[in-house]
């Protein structure tokens, strides 16, 4: 998930075309400021230093890169293009260039790049397109995705009409991926020994940290002290595998690419 603090329509579809295919690029303000305070965005982008207090909403934000596009830079950029015999679209320019741009400010793997690396491990094939774009959408924001209505308006889809396309696919229900893709966002969240169950309730989306626990113990059989450690985490990513990434499910998951496929942004 990008957070980006752009106005110029140019550029902030320049930055949806430079993200990866399966990340989402958050521009709406309030949903903004929720991602940051509880979310789990791996850069942000704006075009001033002063746009916004960024650190002031969560202390932790001191580990998320932070990319400003200077007007001197946008200005370099603009020079160059007009330079070429025959010039590029802008949107098609600056995000050739923003590509290049973001990589080298996003260098390590964030915790999500690394639990769907574990994730293709324990399903023992590669998880297509549209699974990755879905899984890494709950992990990067339990709270929001917390249940099928966000999911389904994020791609134009009514909850019944998501529901029907899993099930043309014999696939379980979007709902089920939910449930267990936060219960692994939770089980991250507790790895950090100084996060009470109380504070990753709160911070994922849960009503109560009692509703957490029901919750992880009746799908995972784990409590979230036992989730808290390397070998809970093992069994946790081998049960969801187990139960939601077999071979069938997987396969399945690649016909959903019309809807979970494409990069979208809020």
């Amino acid at each position: 998930m990008i957070i980006a603090y752009i106005s110029d329509p140019y550029l902030l579809a320049a930055v949806r075309r430079a993200a990866h295919p399966e990340e989402e690029v958050v521009v709406d303000r309030a949903r903004v400021d929720d991602a940051l305070a509880v979310g789990y965005p791996r850069l942000i982008v704006r075009t001033s230093p002063a746009s916004r207090h960024i650190r002031d909403l969560r202390p932790d934000t001191t580990s998320i890169p932070v990319v400003t596009l200077a007007r001197a830079t946008l200005a370099q950029w603009e020079a160059e293009r007009r330079q070429q015999g025959v010039p590029a679209t802008r949107i098609d320019f600056m995000a050739e260039r923003l590509a290049v741009y973001l990589e080298k400010e996003t260098v390590d793997a964030s915790w999500v790049d690394r639990t769907l690396a574990d994730l293709t491990r324990a399903a023992g094939r590669p998880l297509p397109l549209p699974l990755r774009t879905f899984a890494r959408r709950i992990l990067e924001f339990p709270s929001y995705y917390n249940d099928l209505h966000p999911v389904a308006e994020s791609i134009g889809l009514s909850r019944g009409a998501l529901k029907a396309r899993f099930r043309r696919r014999a696939l379980p229900s979007p709902y089920a991926y939910v449930r267990w893709l936060r219960v692994i966002a939770a089980a991250f969240t507790l790895s950090d020994r100084s996060v009470t169950v109380a504070q990753a309730a709160t911070r994922l989306g849960y009503t109560s940290d009692g509703n957490l626990c029901r919750t992880m113990t009746s799908l995972t059989g784990l409590t979230p002290t036992e989730a808290r450690t390397l070998h809970g985490w093992n069994r946790l990513l081998i049960g969801f595998a187990w139960g939601h990434l077999r071979p069938e499910a997987v396969d399945g998951w690649r016909d959903l690419e019309d809807l979970f496929g494409r990069r979208r942004s809020a």
